[in-house]
């Protein structure tokens, strides 16, 4: 035989990892523990891939109905009409609160929620952009992290017991939501000086201004958490106050000429 006939022999003869593992699966029994746990690890497997789907889903659903709110609050242009948009907009976040919102607390009832934080990111943070938004037109103040972690908190009946539900709502994508919520403070102050609403100008500026300078602090509060090492020692001690310098010596003799 030629070399090219064996050569073409040897191929036909060789197996692929893919045959093998075939042939391995079908020669196993219905009954094998082995068979069982991959069948278990592939159901798992495809609930957490439907899961995210899901979630996936609500997030977008939360992502486009924040930005019409967002885009209703801006249509607020005299003070005669912000009162009624705020309250169309208030009836809508609770509803979005309601819905969405709470499905997803659900879907990660039993399961770790920052499994699936990447699918639900983008939506918390724009509800957060409109939220703060609201808040802020309504107030002139900034919903906290803590306030609206309350609000994403619902009690669920069901057979006549009740359960407390969490959609817990990542402090990061709270503050990422709170740095878009900038941009649209910017929009709403040029907005403002375009009908004449001087007063909001200046109110929206300088929320811009409180939110800038609290981003640098935790900038620096940051670097030195993860840089402190690097810096000098005497850099990072803590001076005491010229009250607490004091003479020892001075007590000492005090004490001293009481005992004689």
């Amino acid at each position: 035989m030629s070399g090219r006939g064996r050569h073409q022999g040897r191929r036909n003869n060789s197996k692929t990892l893919s045959s093998v593992a075939r042939e391995t699966v079908l020669s196993l029994p219905a009954d094998s523990p082995v068979l069982k746990l991959f069948k278990s690890a592939a159901n798992k497997l495809n609930e957490r891939q439907d899961r995210h789907e899901r979630l996936v889903k609500l997030s977008r659903d939360i992502t486009i109905e924040s930005k019409r709110i967002i885009f209703l609050l801006h249509t607020a242009i005299t003070k005669e009409s912000t009162e009624k948009v705020l309250k169309e907009a208030n009836e809508r976040l609770h509803k979005l609160i309601n819905g969405p919102l709470s499905s997803i607390g659900l879907e990660l009832e039993n399961c770790p929620a920052y499994l699936h934080s990447r699918a639900v990111t983008a939506g918390f943070q724009e509800f957060i952009e409109a939220r703060t938004l609201f808040s802020f037109m309504e107030s002139k103040s900034i919903v906290t992290w803590v306030d609206v972690q309350k609000e994403l908190t619902y009690v669920v009946n069901e057979e006549e017991t009740d359960r407390t539900v969490v959609t817990m709502l990542p402090q990061v994508d709270y503050m990422l939501g709170l740095a878009d919520l900038t941009g649209e403070l910017m929009r709403r102050a040029i907005n403002s000086i375009s009908s004449g609403e001087s007063e909001e100008c200046f109110d929206s500026c300088q929320a811009v201004r409180v939110l800038y300078t609290g981003y640098l602090v935790e900038s620096a509060m940051y670097a030195l958490r993860v840089r402190g090492g690097e810096a000098p020692p005497t850099l990072l001690l803590v001076e005491k106050p010229e009250y607490d310098h004091h003479d020892a010596s001075d007590d000492e003799g005090f004490f001293q000429s009481n005992k004689c």
